[in-house]
């Protein structure tokens, strides 16, 4: 007598479907392991410029990745989502989270087996990091074919208005080109800095805003502009250093020259029946060549002294 079996079609189908599923959430899990093992031999930090900004100043981030993968990464923007490699969370001290001013495009870059780009950005073209206060940041980085997406280390700055000591306006009202020059110190522990702002008057913007140099401030920085409304600006930058920074109504820093004072004078700002100004009563002085006299002098002091027998 030969045994019967009696097959159930809906268990046979049930089987199927139950090994299809089980055929995808390998494939699946295969594809997640292989993304975290891309994710995992890759290495992102976050850093800043510096701790410390005045407003309107440029606010810089630099991601550096790192590829220990082992091959070639090449890191570029999701075609399907058209989402970029790289965005940045950052919050204010109230912990809201700043909207993006404008969209930010990165291109793709190409990371050697074993090395290391860096990739800085302003952020201050894309969030409102120009009001005082304190802010915290991170780094969203994607990669593609599905490598998944991860987040950098936090990093914390803040803004500030710094004091102003100086303000000027320049430019033809009729022709809605007053542009006003700010100076402000700001100060930190360490030391204090003197800085420019150029605000465009018709529409209150700042246009720009850069660092001049350090400044010793028990002597008040001087500043005037001369007859193509140029900024000129003396202020101490170190004991017995005199520093003279110009710049334009663009907004161009023309450069800083360095003074010694004079036998029995200081440097001083000096401005001729034509409008041009010059500096008084100074020495020039070149920092950098003097470190370097004092470099080779020290090399020379480091020699071995000769003995004669």
């Amino acid at each position: 007598m030969r045994a019967r079996y009696d097959v159930n079609p809906g268990a046979m189908v049930d089987g199927i479907f139950f090994h299809r599923r089980l055929g995808r959430l390998a494939f699946i899990l295969v594809a997640m392991l292989a993304g975290e093992s891309v994710h995992a031999q890759v290495q992102a930090t976050l850093s800043m410029s510096k701790k410390e900004y005045i407003a309107h100043e440029p606010v810089v981030a630099t991601v550096t990745l790192t590829n220990n993968a082992g091959r070639d990464l090449l890191i570029h923007a999701d075609e399907r989502t058209t989402l970029n490699w790289l965005d940045f969370e950052i919050k204010n001290s109230r912990g809201t989270s700043l909207s993006p001013l404008a969209a930010m495009n990165f291109g793709p870059v190409r990371i050697p087996a074993g090395r290391s780009i860096a990739k800085s950005v302003d952020l201050t073209g894309a969030f409102r990091v120009t009001e005082p206060g304190r802010f915290r940041c991170k780094a969203v980085v994607r990669l593609p074919e599905g490598g998944g997406n991860f987040v950098t280390n936090t990093t914390y700055f803040s803004v500030t208005l710094g004091r102003q000591v100086y303000s000027q306006r320049v430019g033809d009202p009729g022709r809605g080109d007053v542009r006003e020059y700010r100076l402000s110190i700001h100060k930190t522990p360490q030391k204090s800095s003197l800085y420019v702002h150029l605000v465009d008057i018709r529409t209150g913007r700042t246009m720009q805003a850069f660092r001049l140099g350090d400044v010793i401030t028990s002597k008040a920085p001087k500043a005037t502009v001369d007859r193509v409304n140029n900024l000129h600006v003396l202020f101490l930058a170190a004991p017995n250093i005199y520093a003279h920074g110009t710049v334009t109504p663009a907004g161009k820093h023309l450069g800083t020259k360095y003074y010694n004072p004079a036998a029995g004078r200081k440097p001083a700002l000096a401005t001729f029946q034509n409008g041009d100004v010059v500096i008084s009563g100074g020495i020039s002085y070149d920092p950098k060549a003097e470190q370097q006299n004092r470099a080779r002098l020290r090399k020379l002091s480091e020699r071995p002294r000769m003995t004669f027998r």
